[in-house]
């Protein structure tokens, strides 16, 4: 089979710098885009060799960036739902929190396999999470990655964590340092982070004010510290990436914007006004769906009900998620010279809109309101498909069902006050096969947030 194709008649949105979108043709050859054309004879005659791809039917985009997400929502979401960390149980969840951080390597290596093909499916290639687990976490999600090819960003949460992934030089892993809200943790603690991770390319991840209830126990310590922190550190400077955002004050948020600070937003959790106080600071911002699975095109709707313009919407998973892990260069637009991953929807539902003839902004509205995860139909990754026809190739979709059951039941042996009477239906894998019932939501309380115990190791005992 030629390495070289050409996807012939798609309708692409390229998420470049011009915003173009339109009926169009890609030459790919390995694994990158050689060039993007309206003219397909023209692209024929150039590479005689090119295996054709009929992409008439499609929609075609970048693979999608998932900013901020939780793996363990694709296995842990029969026992909570989007509950605030500062609302979890006592009991129950923590014993749940507890088994999840002292799994062995398998578990995670397939728990993050889980969360990467599914993610696949619905177009997204490239996620950023905290890695959960210690070393073995780290080294499971590491083996997913090699396995399915999809990017990482990868935020380590302990020492053992942060010296495995220093060691580890991989194109489709990138890694940085998460520091966790909590309401003990102040500047000297974020300035420890600063110089225990100068010697590695990556970021610092923080939360400010997530919700309500986290913004009164973190508000008055974490955001003015990081705040400050911002201000007066060169280190952090240009490299660190704020998430939640929901309480922050305006003139907090131009602090950090002046101090080179990045930010990744959760639709969802945000109302008009708090939007459009951070647009008007922020131009530019990567979109994550926190513990939604997977939750990307329901994040966009939302972006669109808060007034972003839908061009902004778009980018806001595409190219600025690429801009915001530093892998621009290489992904989040369809251009000569950029990696060829790439999501194929089902043209359908737009053709009693008349594609061809909207204007360039309609046909975005219109794409945005109209589509939804579950109609990502293929995905290439490194100008080979990887999903087609909704179907994995790299990996059998049954037996992926059959890991996450077993996932479960893993977790709920080892918890003492969560045990589901029945498996639940996957809410991110996408089979015909499954046929399972949906389990009663626990009960939900609050819980005192406490420092983890080994943050004085990790983060330098002179410092607290």
């Amino acid at each position: 089979m030629s390495s070289t194709k050409i996807i012939a008649g798609g309708y692409g949105f390229l998420c470049d710098e011009e915003n173009r979108n339109g009926f169009l043709n890609i030459a790919v050859r390995s694994n990158l885009v050689l060039e993007v054309s309206k003219d397909l004879d023209g692209l024929r005659r150039k590479y005689p060799e090119a295996e054709m791809v009929d992409a008439s039917n499609k929609i075609i985009l970048p693979t999608l960036f998932n900013a901020h997400f939780h793996p363990e929502s694709l296995i842990t979401r029969f026992v909570e739902s989007r509950i605030p960390i500062s609302q979890w149980t006592s009991g129950d969840l923590l014993h749940l929190e507890a088994a999840l951080d002292s799994q062995d390597e398998s578990f995670y290596e397939r728990m993050y396999h889980l969360t990467f093909f599914s993610a696949l499916q619905s177009g997204v290639a490239t996620v950023a999470f905290s890695v959960i687990g210690d070393e073995p976490g780290a080294r499971g999600m590491f083996s997913a990655v090699k396995l399915t090819g999809v990017d990482a960003v990868a935020f380590a949460e302990s020492e053992q964590q942060i010296s495995f992934l220093r060691r580890i030089v991989d194109r489709h892993l990138k890694s940085g340092v998460f520091v966790p809200y909590q309401k003990d943790l102040t500047l000297f603690g974020l300035s420890a982070v600063a110089r225990n991770n100068a010697d590695s390319p990556g970021w610092i991840m923080t939360h400010a004010d997530e919700d309500p209830a986290d913004t009164l126990t973190t508000k008055s310590n974490f955001n003015s510290g990081i705040i400050h922190l911002l201000r007066k550190s060169k280190i952090l400077s240009s490299s660190t990436i704020l998430v939640g955002l929901n309480g922050t004050p305006g003139a907090s948020l131009k602090i950090a914007k002046s101090s080179g600070a990045k930010i990744v937003i959760i639709p969802q959790n945000l109302n008009a006004q708090t939007f459009k106080s951070i647009r008007n600071i922020y131009r530019h911002f990567a979109v994550g769906s926190n513990w939604e699975t997977p939750g990307l095109f329901l994040q966009m709707k939302r972006l669109l009900e808060l007034g972003c313009e839908p061009e902004e919407v778009l980018m806001s998973v595409t190219r600025s998620g690429g801009e915001l892990f530093n892998m621009g260069s290489k992904l989040g637009s369809i251009e000569s010279g950029k990696v060829a991953s790439l999501a194929f929807i089902d043209a359908t539902k737009l053709s009693a809109r008349r594609l061809e003839i909207m204007p360039a902004d309609s046909a975005v509205t219109a794409f945005i309101e109209d589509y939804s995860d579950s109609d990502v139909s293929d995905v290439m990754l490194d100008g080979e498909f990887v999903y087609k026809d909704r179907k994995l190739l790299l990996y059998d979709t049954g037996e992926l069902l059959n890991e996450e059951k077993d996932l479960i039941k893993i977790l709920s042996g080892q918890t003492e006050s969560v045990a589901p009477t029945v498996e639940p239906k996957s809410p991110a894998l996408r089979t015909q096969e499954m046929n399972v019932e949906s389990v009663n939501e626990v009960e939900q309380g609050s819980k005192k947030v406490e420092l983890p115990k080994n943050i004085r190791k990790v983060f330098g005992e002179d410092e607290f």
